[in-house]
């Protein structure tokens, strides 16, 4: 069922909702160019039309996440190496990780030749 709005329940609306979410008081918003208003309106909805679809693209990656968790935990790593990856992160991690891993091994290589020695 379509809303029907009235010319000046139209205005009211794109002026009022405009005020609201640039923080402007309505008097001076509707002092303003209509032109500017409808555009600044138009902007804000299709923003928050964008911020809609970010949301629900959030909430079915978290449910696929949730589900691949439960029923396929090593496919989770594997999709968390691939964002990570995306991100940027992965290479400095691994070399992290390899740096610190390669110490251990030298500390322990090292421990292995003093105990030989020793004995």
């Amino acid at each position: 069922m379509a809303v029907s709005w009235s010319a000046a329940e139209y205005v009211t609306r794109v002026v009022v909702q405009t005020a609201q979410a640039t923080g402007q008081p309505v008097r001076e918003v509707a002092r303003e160019s209509f032109a500017l208003t409808l555009w600044t309106w138009a902007e804000l909805q299709q923003m928050d039309r964008e911020a809609a679809v970010d949301r629900m693209g959030d909430r079915t990656d978290m449910a696929g996440l949730t589900a691949m968790a439960y029923h396929e935990p090593q496919s989770l790593q594997k999709a968390e190496l691939r964002y990570l990856s995306a991100a940027g992160r992965l290479s400095r991690m691994l070399d992290e990780t390899r740096d610190r891993l390669t110490a251990v091994a030298a500390a322990g290589e090292a421990a292995r030749v003093r105990a030989g020695a020793g004995a």
